[in-house]
C-alpha cells in the first residue's frame, strides 16, 4: 500500500460527499476507500468517475453500489484477499467478520447441551418419583422426593454462595441425589460449610412435615417426616462421602473409623431379631460405595494447609454436626410410627 489516505498507485478514487452512501455502500464518515491485498486489476489505470475497479468500470452510483442490497460492501464482489476498511484517522481496520459455520455449530451445540442438562435433571426427578411411588405409594413418594429436593437445594445455595462450579443435582432412586463439584473446596471449612447446608435444609423440611402432621392429622405426613429424619441420621454419619463426614473432614480417620462402625450397625443390625442380618438388598451396594470413596479419599492427599482451619472453626462445625445428628435422631424418635397414625 502507498501512504495512508491515498488509493493504490495509478488509481484515482471517485469523489464522495460526506454522508453519501446507499444500502451496501461504505458508511459515511469512514473515508472513501476499501483496499484489498492482492493484484490490482490490470485494466485499472485511471478509473472513470462514477466507476470502480470492483464493478468492472460500470458507470453510475457509488463504487460499491453493485453489492447486493443489505450486504456489506466486501461481500462476494471484492478481489481475493483480506479487505481493509479505512478509518477517519487514516488508519485501516479489518471489517467485522460474519459468524462462521463452525461458530454457529458450536453455539448451537452449547445451547443443546444446556437443554440436555435440564432434561437430565427433570428426567431423574420423574424416574425417582415413579420409583418411590411404585414402592411406597404416590403420596409418600412425592413427600420423600420433596425432602430430598430441599436437601439438595441447601447444597446448591451453599455452593453458589462460594462461587464454586458445580452440576445441577441428579436424583438417583433409593440412593438420594448427586451434585458434581468441578473444583475442590479451598479448605476444610468451605467443605464443611457446603456439606452442612444440605442436612440443615433437609431437617427443616422434615420437621415442617412433622408440624403439618400435628396440625392437619394426616398420617402420611408423619411417615414421610420420620423417614426423612432417618435418612438424615444416616447422612450425618461421620464417614466420607456422606455429609457428616464432609462436615468434619478436618478430623479424617478420627471420624471415619467410628462413622464406619456406626454405618455397619445402621445397615445390617435388626433390632427385632437382635442380630446382624441382610434384610436390605441395597445395603451391600451402599457399603461398597462408601468403602470405595473412603479408599479414594485416603489415597488423595489434601493440599497443604487444607485441614489447618483454626480451632474455633473446628469446634463450630463439630458442634453443628453433632447438633444436626441429635436433631435427626430426636425427630425420628418423636415421629409417630405407621401403626400409630
Amino acid at each position: 500500500m502507498d501512504g495512508a489516505g491515498e488509493p493504490p498507485a495509478g488509481v484515482e478514487g471517485p469523489a464522495r460527499e460526506p454522508g453519501a452512501g446507499t444500502a451496501g455502500s461504505q458508511p459515511a464518515g469512514t473515508g472513501g476507500w476499501l483496499l484489498a491485498a492482492g493484484p490490482w486489476p490490470p485494466e485499472a489505470g485511471r478509473v472513470p468517475p462514477g466507476s470502480s475497479p470492483w464493478n468492472g468500470g460500470a458507470a453510475g452510483g457509488p463504487p460499491w453500489s453493485d453489492a447486493p442490497s443489505g450486504d456489506a460492501p466486501w461481500a462476494d464482489r471484492t478481489p481475493s484477499g483480506p479487505v481493509l476498511d479505512r478509518m477517519p484517522d487514516g488508519g485501516y481496520r479489518r471489517p467485522p467478520r460474519r459468524q462462521g459455520r463452525l461458530a454457529r455449530i458450536g453455539a448451537s451445540a452449547l445451547a443443546a447441551l444446556a437443554k440436555i442438562k435440564v432434561l437430565l435433571v427433570a428426567g431423574s426427578v420423574l424416574v425417582s418419583l415413579a420409583a418411590y411411588g411404585l414402592a411406597f405409594g404416590w403420596k409418600f413418594g412425592a413427600l420423600l422426593l420433596l425432602i430430598l429436593a430441599v436437601h439438595e437445594t441447601g447444597h446448591t445455595v451453599a455452593i453458589r454462595s462460594r462461587g464454586l462450579p458445580a452440576s445441577l443435582p441428579v436424583f438417583i432412586p433409593f440412593l438420594g441425589a448427586l451434585i458434581n463439584l468441578r473444583r475442590r473446596p479451598r479448605d476444610a471449612a468451605e467443605e464443611a460449610y457446603i456439606a452442612a447446608a444440605g442436612p440443615l435444609f433437609g431437617l427443616g423440611a422434615s420437621y415442617a412435615l412433622l408440624a403439618l402432621r400435628i396440625a392437619l392429622r394426616v398420617p402420611v405426613l408423619a411417615v414421610a417426616a420420620g423417614f426423612g429424619m432417618l435418612i438424615h441420621v444416616f447422612n450425618l454419619l461421620p464417614v466420607t462421602p456422606l455429609d457428616g463426614g464432609r462436615t468434619v473432614a478436618f478430623l479424617r480417620w478420627k471420624a471415619w473409623i467410628p462413622g464406619f462402625l456406626a454405618l455397619l450397625v445402621l445397615l445390617f443390625y435388626s433390632p427385632q431379631q437382635h442380630a446382624f442380618v441382610m434384610s436390605d438388598p441395597l445395603a451391600p451396594i451402599i457399603l461398597a460405595f462408601i468403602i470405595y470413596n473412603v479408599a479414594m479419599e485416603a489415597r488423595r492427599r489434601p493440599p497443604a494447609g487444607y485441614d489447618a482451619i483454626g480451632a474455633r472453626l473446628k469446634w463450630t462445625y463439630g458442634a453443628l454436626w453433632l447438633g444436626m445428628l441429635l436433631l435427626a435422631g430426636a425427630g425420628y424418635v418423636l415421629a409417630p410410627r405407621p401403626g400409630l397414625v
